[in-house]
Parts: structure tokens; C-alpha cells; sequence
């Protein structure tokens, strides 16, 4: 019963990455489509501003509680400010600065960057198997990148270092949002992060002189509100409950990796269904690679 009890659970984590993976790997298009008439900036703030409200219309509810634990609550702090905060700065403009190819390879190696941190700085023990996983995905990657047509150089040097930044940024969070499972659950870690994101974004945002402009477009034009509502709802709300909750339940590297890069792959399908990319061999073996790299991952989950 016990090893039925476990393979349920297995087989339930796995099917919610996949859901985060097909909405994170739509957010390209989404994001696409909404950037057509909004900044950087205005999406983030009306994308994070939805998933806050959503948790403050619950809390006010009491849907859900949000429990502040003394010094525990420092790891719910560091986890909100380095993801969405530090890490979608770092990412918006180290793509604004560098080619898609490039970034594609940057944000590619996060998963990387948290088995290499776990081992520095956390103490992880990881075995050969979830290497080799996140070394074949991440191949899959630079195959499916590289050998594109679309591929380019070009990337200035300051766009690499925000895409460092990125990476770096990814990488701490995945150890933090565990952490801070050890002492909240996932409801109350999405909501920190989610509250946290639309302050921030939305002061920013008002800073640069954007006011309520991006709120306007959207109530005239169903294409963008629904890009914005699905980037919401979808890919802040829901995406970051699946995700920090199977950040709690395995090692932060497997759930890294499975998420990472299952999302690249929907990314990649999507792209050749509808946005016209390039599709040949690269295609075919960096996929298979890329999810060989993330049914091995599964089997260590």
C-alpha cells in the first residue's frame, strides 16, 4: 500500500509539470502578443497585479491564511524578492540587450545552476543519474538552439551579464522556495511571492510614467486582455503553485530540470504550430533530448 500511495503521488507531481510546462511554454506566444502594444514593464505589473489580487481576494475571504512564523518568515522574503522581482529584471533586459538564440541558452542553464549551487553552498547530495538528466536536457537545448537558422551572435556584453544575473537569481530561488517549505506550504509561499511581485512591479512601473495606461489598452482590446489574463491567472498564479509545490517535494535540481525543461520543449513545439519557427533535425534530436533528460529527472523524483 505504501509503494502504491507513493507511485500516486509520483505520478500526480508529474502531471501537474506537465500542466505548468504547457502554460509556461504557451507564456512565449502570450507574452508575444501582449508586448505589441505594452513595455516590459506594464506586462509584469498587470501580470503580477492579477495573481495578487486573486490571493488578497482569498485571504479577505478566509479562503486561505497566511501565517507569519517569526524568523522563519526571512525565507519567504528572500524567495518573493529573487523570484519574480530580482530574476524578471535580470531576465527582461539581458533578452532586451541580447538575441533570442542567446537567451534561450542563458535561462536554458538554471537548472544547471541549481544542482552546481545545492552542491556549493546548500551541501546537496545529487547522484549521476539527475547530472546526466539535466546534461541531456540542457544539450537538447543548445542543439535545438544553435542549429536554427534563426541562431544569431550578437548580445552585448552587459546583456550577458544580466542574463548571469538571471541565472544566478533562478538558481538561489529554487533552494529558498524549499526552504521556506520547510515552515509554510505552497498556498502561502505563492501568495508572498505573488503580493510582493505586483507591489514591486506596479512602483516601478509608475516611476517610469506608465500610470494605468496598460490597464486602459486591456479593457479595449480582448486580444491583449486575454494575453494578459492568461499570463496571470495561468502562468503566475497557477504555474508558481505547481511549481513551489513540487519545489517542496523533491530535490530542487529534479523539479528544476523537469519544469525548465519541459517548458523549453512546449516553447519549441509551440513556436513550429503556430508562430512559424524553424523546424528540421535540430528539432527533432534537441527535443529528444531535452525530454529523455526529463523522463530520466522523473525517474529520480
Amino acid at each position: 500500500m505504501k509503494l502504491r500511495k507513493l507511485a500516486e503521488k509520483k505520478s500526480v507531481l508529474i502531471i501537474l509539470i506537465f500542466f505548468l510546462a504547457l502554460f509556461w511554454g504557451m507564456s512565449f506566444f502570450a507574452t508575444t502578443v501582449a508586448v505589441e502594444k505594452l513595455a516590459p514593464m506594464q506586462l509584469l505589473a498587470m501580470r503580477w497585479s492579477i495573481s495578487a489580487v486573486i490571493f488578497l481576494i482569498l485571504i479577505a475571504m478566509g479562503k486561505i491564511r497566511v501565517k507569519i512564523k517569526g524568523d522563519t518568515f526571512k525565507y519567504l522574503l528572500i524567495t518573493g524578492m529573487l523570484q519574480p522581482c530580482v530574476y524578471s529584471i535580470f531576465e527582461t533586459n539581458g533578452i532586451a540587450m541580447t538575441s533570442t538564440s542567446e537567451s534561450s541558452i542563458f535561462i536554458a542553464t538554471i537548472p544547471c545552476a541549481v544542482l552546481i549551487f545545492g552542491s556549493i553552498f546548500f551541501h546537496k547530495k545529487v547522484s549521476v543519474k539527475v547530472i546526466v538528466s539535466i546534461l541531456m536536457a540542457f544539450t537538447g537545448v543548445i542543439i535545438c538552439t544553435v542549429f536554427s537558422p534563426n541562431f544569431s551572435l550578437g548580445g552585448k556584453w552587459q546583456g550577458y551579464l544580466m542574463l548571469l544575473g538571471a541565472i544566478a537569481a533562478g538558481g538561489f530561488y529554487s533552494h529558498a522556495a524549499s526552504k521556506a517549505s520547510e515552515h509554510y506550504n505552497t498556498i502561502e509561499i505563492t501568495a508572498i511571492i505573488s503580493i510582493m511581485g505586483g507591489i514591486f512591479f506596479n512602483v516601478i512601473s509608475a516611476v517610469r510614467g506608465y500610470g494605468f495606461e496598460g490597464y486602459v489598452i486591456c479593457f479595449h482590446d480582448m486580444k491583449f486582455a486575454i494575453a494578459v489574463l492568461f499570463l496571470g491567472v495561468c502562468c503566475s498564479c497557477l504555474c508558481y503553485l505547481i511549481f513551489n509545490f513540487a519545489l517542496g517535494r523533491m530535490q530542487a535540481a529534479i523539479a528544476t530540470n523537469m519544469s525548465a525543461s519541459s517548458t523549453t520543449a512546449i516553447g519549441v513545439i509551440s513556436g513550429v504550430l503556430f508562430a512559424g519557427d524553424p523546424f528540421g533535425w535540430f528539432t527533432v534530436v534537441g527535443l529528444g533530448l531535452t525530454i529523455s533528460g526529463v523522463w530520466l529527472s522523473s525517474q529520480e523524483a
